[in-house]
């Protein structure tokens, strides 16, 4: 299984230059083909492709000599970058946007294969830089001889506190039995995960907003100094970078948090159930939702700005193949107002609403607990004796109480 590591970089000062040269030259050529790309469907309708790419970059390498400080073969992985990116342009119009031209600093990185690169446990070399080293406190020295066995790829990354590397290699991993079962997962922004066997996570909100306001103060302050600074005519400007690294270390902060929190959860949900249904959710309609109380909505607008739902689905479908798990994505529509006693459809049930009330049968139980019971009755449907797996569902059925019991009440 493929698996990735990031790994911080320390070049002197002569290799963080070549560095931020070959970034800068990535871009170039990016954007350099791009404008051929647009120039040339323009006149005759039509784009050239990888190997015209190629010849295009020795073109510009004659003509601009600092291109020849990166290697030919990164500059190479960026016209098929190019290439597949018009390639899916041209075969799903319909869906996906034509590609853009990269603004300064906004390109994702320097991407090096194999042939390209060498690596031990303490330093990397890259082509044209030479060795840098790093520090890793995290990878043991046995697990360092199957990333250097194994190592894929590197994607070279600069980042406002230094330069880093991401190792893609191949991962061995020892397959945990399973205790069998099916369980439902309901995201939400009171109780961050829910299941439907009644567990419950819960992150630190409190904590994440302190540092979301953190940030925002610090933002405002930079706003103010950059317009004081403009009106003087700086245009740089050592307390504004200050600032602008402390508030990029409390985000950093904030996406650590949720990512441990993710790969946790993740890793406990996979170890204890071997189907896993969840919502096939659109976190830009859960932003838009409408609240009574415009004070409690801004607060819930400025958590889910910060939580991603999206990232925990993806860990979940990331480990599931790790560990043999499936996934079962069900349509999210009223899961959270429908009674998983009854089936009845609480249309006029509030956001605000904690408990799950059925003006049919009575039943209360708590809102999120509610969803995810549903979800779970949702997944279960697809496991149905035509998909194969009639026997799976009839042997479930004693893993799962709320499918033939009463849920509990509150």
């Amino acid at each position: 299984m493929k698996a990735t590591i990031k790994i911080k970089l320390y070049p002197n000062h002569k290799k963080a230059q070549h560095l931020r040269q070959s970034l800068g030259n990535v871009r170039f050529i990016w954007n350099k083909l791009l404008e051929k790309e647009i120039e040339l469907y323009q006149k005759e309708k039509k784009f050239i492709w990888y190997f015209d790419m190629c010849k295009e970059i020795t073109k510009l390498r004659k003509e601009y000599p600092f291109l020849k400080k990166s290697s030919s073969y990164i500059l190479q992985q960026i016209a098929r970058k190019l290439h597949f990116a018009l390639k899916n342009f041209v075969r799903h119009r319909d869906m996906l946007k034509f590609p853009k031209f990269k603004k300064k600093s906004r390109y994702e990185g320097i991407l090096i294969y194999p042939k390209d690169f060498k690596i031990t446990n303490k330093a990397i070399y890259l082509p044209k830089i030479g060795w840098v080293r790093f520090k890793d406190k995290v990878v043991r020295k046995k697990q360092w001889h199957e990333i250097i066995a194994t190592a894929k790829q590197v994607w070279i990354k600069e980042e406002p506190d230094g330069f880093f590397a991401f190792i893609q290699y191949e991962k061995k991993i020892e397959l945990k039995p399973s205790n069998g079962g099916v369980v439902g997962i309901d995201v939400g922004i009171r109780n961050t995960v829910t299941l439907s066997n009644g567990e419950v996570y819960k992150i630190d909100k409190d904590k994440i907003m302190q540092l979301v306001e953190k940030a925002e103060h610090l933002q405002s302050i930079i706003d103010k100094k950059m317009t004081i600074n403009r009106k003087r005519g700086i245009n740089y400007s050592k307390r504004v970078e200050y600032l602008r690294m402390k508030r990029f270390k409390i985000l950093k902060k904030i996406r650590n948090i949720y990512q441990d929190f993710y790969h946790k959860v993740a890793n406990h949900i996979l170890n204890s159930h071997e189907y896993v249904v969840i919502e096939d959710l659109n976190l830009s309609e859960l932003k838009q939702a409408k609240h009574e109380n415009k004070k409690v909505e801004k607060k819930i607008h400025k958590y889910l700005q910060n939580i991603s739902i999206s990232r925990l689905f993806k860990i979940l479908e990331y480990k599931a193949q790790l560990y043999e798990r499936k996934i079962i994505k069900i349509d999210p529509k009223d899961t959270s107002k429908t009674c998983s006693n009854c089936g009845y459809v609480h249309h006029e049930m509030k956001l605000s609403d904690k408990t799950f009330r059925c003006p049919k049968c009575g039943f209360r139980i708590d809102r999120d607990l509610n969803a995810s019971i549903n979800i779970l009755k949702r997944g279960l449907e697809t496991l149905s004796p035509s998909s194969g797996h009639g026997e799976y569902r009839r042997e479930m059925a004693r893993f799962i109480p709320c499918l033939y019991a009463e849920p509990p009440s509150l």
